[in-house]
């Protein structure tokens, strides 16, 4: 009878759990493949003709390919390039510069947009510096368009391709290193024949992660591109929205989930591969360290530099503009004014919007541990039947594109079967959360539970302690880490998330990141940055927290 308790317990969980999934995820994506395929009542592929009959829609979808492509390969330069120096070289300050190389993974990209605007658009900081040295009407660049769009997105998702490059080559056996070594090899031809080839899988997987949040993003083309009417599928799917097309952005979202499907399968591909290119895992030697000898202050110097062009200096255009009366002013001790932030954190609208984030955010990431960490417990120590099953549809949004999430979102909750109507609703932002961040708490709820040896469960089983004690005594203490990461990393994503938001907010339901774009396109550059430097603080302190808890654990 026991048994069959135990048993009946897990399945009810199960079963709650599977219903949540599918709801949150599986629906919202029958519904986009449904109305992509349906016109004038019927199925037909008229919705994809429209796509590719349309000049702007066929152009839209190549910049979104061949941008992605060239911010992809500078990201892949950027990273791979900062993190071999830091992890195999005797560079000094490793701590900081890990740290500063990671943050522009917490700073949102619209705001790094911003910053790049405002420092080198018409008016900005470098262009009127550039003016005043030379003597020129203006700069020999242009942020806005292509090339600004590639720069940003580049120095935005560099940190993908630095995360996976440097944990692989901090996992590396470096045997096959020292065995050349000791043949006679020299420093480059290991580099060349040895080291790269035992990496480039990493390298691969880290720019198909960069490719895929490149492909995605819809702030820095918006800011960049909009301008200059220079579109990419995200930026096209929200004009479509607007007007509103739904059939039109229906199908333009199916396109950017076979983009990313690619790009995931791909990254199947690489890591298939991996076990056979790779040897990763031993610790049994050391990894050389190059010794920089006279070029390690400069090369230190370098990497700062590096850290201070692509976090500090955007940052700092972003307070310079919050502090100046109007953009452009001259900046000088007489130009400067709180009255952006006066302006912006007295505005009812930006209040609601901040509100808004600050109950979204921790309601998601407080849904979203729950039901990860039970379905990984499922998954990875209970071993029910279905639950990896579950597990895999639910790391499906991670590889989706936020504009497909949005599109979604309205035609899942605009006019339900069953159930209220959520499209118009502050709640259909928190369901959108819930299915875009899910993959979040999955991947670090399985990693710390693969982390526990059965043997402490079974130790507490045979002393007589029951499942649920067991869970609730060993299982969750040891988890806590990584829930309590999982959370940060979710509230963080949640709180300054725009892809989606941008394209199902509804008035009186914006959010802080809405409120920005908005304030920001309509010509407000000054109360946008001083929202943004309003919440900045909070995003940096949660991210700080998140490089803890993750030093903390790899430490354990």
């Amino acid at each position: 009878m026991t048994a069959l308790r135990r048993l009946d317990s897990r399945l009810v969980l199960f079963l709650l759990i599977a219903a949540f999934v599918l709801v949150i995820v599986v629906y919202p994506l029958v519904q986009v493949l449904i109305r992509s395929l349906l016109h004038d009542g019927g199925w037909s592929l008229r919705n994809y003709e429209a796509v590719f009959g349309r000049p702007r829609n066929y152009v839209a979808l190549w910049n979104s390919v061949w941008v992605s492509l060239a911010a992809t390969a500078l990201a892949t330069a950027i990273g791979t390039l900062t993190a071999f120096v830091v992890q195999r070289t005797d560079v000094p300050f490793k701590g900081l510069l890990r740290f500063l190389l990671i943050l522009p993974f917490a700073i949102p990209p619209l705001f790094a947009a911003m910053g790049w605007v405002q420092l080198a658009g018409p008016v900005g900081l470098l262009t009127k510096t550039w003016q005043s040295l030379t003597g020129a009407s203006g700069a020999p660049w242009s942020i806005y368009g292509a090339g600004g769009i590639i720069f940003v997105l580049g120095i935005t998702k560099y940190p993908f391709v630095f995360i996976t490059v440097a944990g692989a080559l901090q996992r590396m056996d470096a045997s096959l290193e020292e065995a050349a070594r000791t043949a006679g090899a020299g420093t480059g031809r290991i580099m060349r024949d040895i080291t790269l080839p035992l990496v480039r899988p990493a390298i691969l997987g880290g720019a198909l992660l960069a490719f895929v949040s490149c492909i995605d993003n819809f702030g820095i083309p918006a800011v960049l591109g909009l301008r200059v009417q220079f579109q990419v599928l995200t930026t096209r799917i929200y004009e479509a929205l607007t007007i509103p097309d739904l059939a039109l952005a229906t199908a333009m979202s199916m396109l950017l989930v076979v983009l990313a499907g690619v790009a995931v399968w791909l990254m199947g591909k690489f890591e298939g591969r991996r076990g056979e290119h790779q040897i990763i895992g031993g610790k049994s030697i050391r990894p050389h360290i190059i010794r920089l000898r006279h070029a390690r202050p400069w090369v230190a110097l370098a990497l700062f530099a590096v850290a201070f062009v692509i976090v500090v200096l955007p940052l700092f255009a972003l307070l310079v503009t919050a502090l100046q009366p109007y953009y452009g002013a001259p900046l000088n001790a007489e130009t400067i004014t709180t009255r952006n932030f006066e302006a912006v954190l007295n505005s009812s609208a930006a209040q609601r919007g901040i509100r808004n984030s600050l109950t979204l955010a921790p309601i998601a990431a407080t849904i979203l541990v729950v039901v990860t960490a039970l379905l990984a417990y499922l998954n990875v120590k209970a071993k029910v039947r279905g639950a990896k099953l579950l597990d895999g549809i639910g790391m499906m949004p991670f590889a989706l594109p936020g504009s497909v999430i949005g599109v979604g979102m309205i035609l899942a909750w605009s006019n339900p079967p069953v159930g209220p109507t959520l499209y118009g609703t502050l709640w259909i932002l928190l369901v959108a959360y819930l299915m875009r961040y899910m993959a979040y708490g999955l991947r670090s709820c399985r990693a710390s539970l693969m982390q526990i040896h059965d043997s402490l469960e079974e130790a507490a089983s045979t002393s007589g302690a029951s499942r649920l004690r067991t869970m609730r005594d060993v299982t969750l203490p040891l988890m806590r880490p990584g829930m309590i990461a999982a959370w940060v990393l979710i509230f963080i994503s949640a709180y300054h998330e725009l892809t989606v938001s941008a394209l199902i907010w509804s008035a009186r339901n914006e959010t802080v990141g809405v409120w920005i774009f908005v304030m920001q396109d309509s010509g407000f550059p000054g109360r946008a940055s001083a929202l943004a430097v309003a919440i900045l603080p909070i995003i940096l302190i949660m991210f700080m927290i998140t490089q803890w808890l993750s030093a903390d654990r790899s430490a354990i």
